[in-house]
Formats: C-alpha cells, sequence, structure tokens
C-alpha cells in the first residue's frame, strides 16, 4: 500500500460514523436528517487518506500555478508512487524539465545541468540538501539551502491539529464534488480540496497563503496501474550518492573533510559536511558580538559565479577578494589553490571585507 498521509481521527469520529448510519437507516427520518448524511470535512478527508493507501500504485498528472499580485507561472506535474516509499515526480516549465524520485533507498533529482542523490535515511533525518537547488542546474549565490551553510531548525509541525471543514458540493469539470478546507493554528494560510464524490479522488487543490496562490487541477489519476520498477531509479551514469552530515563541533568538521578549514575567532555554532559528484562544500556557522558569519569552502567551480555580477574588488594580504551583497547579506570570495571560500555577513560589505581578513591572517 501507499504512505499513509497521517491519521488524525478519535473514537469520537467512529462514533459519528455509526450514528449517521444508524439514523440513514430509519425511513421516518430520512427526509427530515438528509442533510446529515453528508460526511463532514473530517470523514472526506479519512475517505481520501483510506483511498490512496489502499492502493498498491497511482499515477496522476496536474496543472500548477503559482501566483501572486505581480506574476504568474504554470508547470505540469506527473507523479508516480508505489509501496515502499517509491516515487517519481516529473516537472515541466517553460519548456526545460526536472526529475526527482526514490527507490526507497536513494532520493534523487536530475535537471538539465545538474544531479544529485541522497540516502533516505539522511532526507528523514533532515541532513539532506534542498532538492530544488541540484535539480535547477542554476548558478545560484550562496545561500543556507544551496551552498550548505548550517542554519536553525525549522519548527516542528503538528499534523494532527489540522482543521477539515465541508463547505460545499459544487461540481468540477463536470464532476459532483465536497469541498474541503483545511486550516491549522500554526500556518498563516489555507488549503481547499475538492474531492470527487464517487470514490474520493482529488480533483483540484487551492492553498493561499497572504502573498501567493497555488493551483492544482489534476488533470488524471489512475490507481493499481502496471508502473515498471525503472521508473523509480535514478537515470543510469548520471548521479553519484551525496553524503550530507553535520557537527557541533570545529574538530570533527575538520576530521570529515580533506580541505583546510579557516576558523573564526568566535563561537562556533555548527558545520555542515557535503560531498557531491567529487566536489565538497563546507559550511561552518559561527556567532559573534557582531551577528551570525557563515563561512564556505568548496572544490566546486559554479558556486559562487553570481557573486562576480555587479561585484567589486579588493585585496586583502596580497589575495585578490570579490565582494558583493544579496539581498540583506554581504559576501566576500576568494579562490586559492583550487579551493573557494567565502565570507557571509548581516549587514555591510566593509564587516564582510573585515571577517575575510581576519581568516586570513
Amino acid at each position: 500500500m501507499l504512505p499513509r498521509l497521517g491519521g488524525r481521527r478519535g473514537l469520537l469520529g467512529v462514533l459519528v460514523v455509526v450514528l449517521a448510519v444508524v439514523l440513514a437507516g430509519s425511513a421516518a427520518v430520512t427526509g427530515a436528517l438528509g442533510p446529515l448524511q453528508q460526511p463532514s470535512g473530517d470523514e472526506v478527508l479519512d475517505r481520501v487518506e483510506q483511498r490512496y493507501e489502499s492502493a498498491e500504485t497511482a499515477t496522476s498528472t496536474a496543472r500548477v500555478t503559482v501566483e501572486n499580485e505581480t506574476t504568474s507561472t504554470t508547470a505540469t506535474v506527473e507523479v508516480a508512487a508505489a509501496a515502499d516509499n517509491r516515487s517519481r515526480t516529473i516537472v515541466t516549465h517553460d519548456g526545460t524539465t526536472y526529475r526527482m524520485g526514490s527507490n526507497g533507498s536513494v532520493v534523487w533529482a536530475v535537471g538539465p545541468n545538474h544531479s544529485a542523490a541522497w540516502p533516505v535515511e539522511a532526507v528523514e533525518a533532515g541532513a539532506a540538501p534542498d532538492l530544488s537547488s541540484p535539480a535547477t542546474g542554476e548558478a545560484v549565490v550562496p545561500d543556507e539551502s544551496d551552498a550548505q551553510l548550517p542554519h536553525e531548525g525549522a519548527p516542528e509541525f503538528n499534523g494532527s491539529n489540522v482543521s477539515a471543514t465541508l463547505v460545499g458540493t459544487p461540481t468540477v469539470d463536470g464532476i459532483s464534488t465536497y469541498e474541503v478546507e483545511l486550516t491549522h493554528p500554526e500556518v498563516d494560510a489555507t488549503t481547499s480540496l475538492w474531492v470527487a464524490q464517487d470514490d474520493y479522488r482529488v480533483v483540484r487543490a487551492v492553498a493561499t497563503d497572504g502573498t501567493n496562490r497555488t493551483v492544482v487541477a489534476v488533470q488524471s489519476t489512475e490507481f493499481n496501474v502496471s508502473i515498471h520498477e525503472s521508473t523509480f531509479e535514478p537515470p543510469n551514469n548520471r548521479i553519484a550518492l551525496t553524503t550530507h552530515d553535520q557537527y557541533d563541533d570545529f574538530a570533527a568538521a575538520q576530521q570529515a573533510t580533506d580541505l583546510t578549514l579557516p576558523r573564526l575567532d568566535g563561537t562556533f555554532a555548527e558545520a555542515s559536511v557535503t560531498v557531491r559528484q567529487n566536489e565538497t562544500i563546507v559550511g561552518q556557522r559561527y556567532v559573534t558580538d557582531d551577528g551570525n558569519v557563515s563561512i564556505v569552502s568548496t572544490t566546486a567551480t559554479d558556486r559562487f559565479d553570481r557573486v562576480s555580477e555587479n561585484a567589486s574588488t579588493t585585496t586583502i594580504d596580497g589575495q585578490t577578494v570579490t565582494v558583493t551583497t544579496a539581498e540583506d547579506r554581504a559576501i566576500a570570495a576568494w579562490t586559492d589553490d583550487g579551493v573557494t571560500t567565502a565570507v557571509v555577513v548581516e549587514g555591510s560589505t566593509d564587516r564582510a571585507v573585515a571577517v575575510a581578513g581576519d581568516l586570513s591572517r
């Protein structure tokens, strides 16, 4: 069976269903209590979960549109899923295709110019890099998701607090549906699902967060279809396994890599060491009196390509250093003996240059 979406129901929900069945069986009250025969939002969500969980396999194709006040973008998404946590997703956007999936032991992502894979255990532990970064194949300004800078853990999300409310029974593309609104007390957003009344498959979903509105229009869904095993395997000869480990001690991080890591005169917070396709990326985070400082050391040749855009250069101890800004951060980067080092600080470029000078001595 497919992975469970997450159960939330208790004895009260069971009693409500039983009571509804008893009342529905009485001809004397059928007319008066007809509206009570409609499932609640929780019951609809339960039946959706059961429908997808009971399937050995499932495939689906959808058009996904993300829009806000200034822009709109649309992509086609194809999903295939099977038992044992196997899945594959294909996203086509502006003529470019990205693929990601899992064969149960390895999670992989492939884009036009980049590919990567991670052990499932690393992804489940939250230690793997963001899947979107290697899949895009774009050179990006180093940030906490792509350059593997350590960062504070994300807050835990309690899925049991989701509330489901049945708000209507509209017809969508000729299909009679239940419209269910999902809310969560910890999230400033809402999601609406339109679920087919006949077999409880999702035919439409809309999520809003106050800024963006995401619309998922499901074009087709099939259950228990034959899916070849190769669907879930990473493409041959394109992916080398990525390892990603985190450390709370400088000495342990240094021991985990052949790179000679710079060390800042501040409070060491954490570090990560990532090896991907013979490229090493090490991110360190320090806490200083002037704020957080991140230091990236990498053998990758394209991680800082955009740093040189609209940048200036300075010389520190005979070393040419490229200086630029990205959002509210300043970056100072240089390359020596095949290793690029970048200092990322909150604040001005003067501070980034000062920290880089401290490292160079």
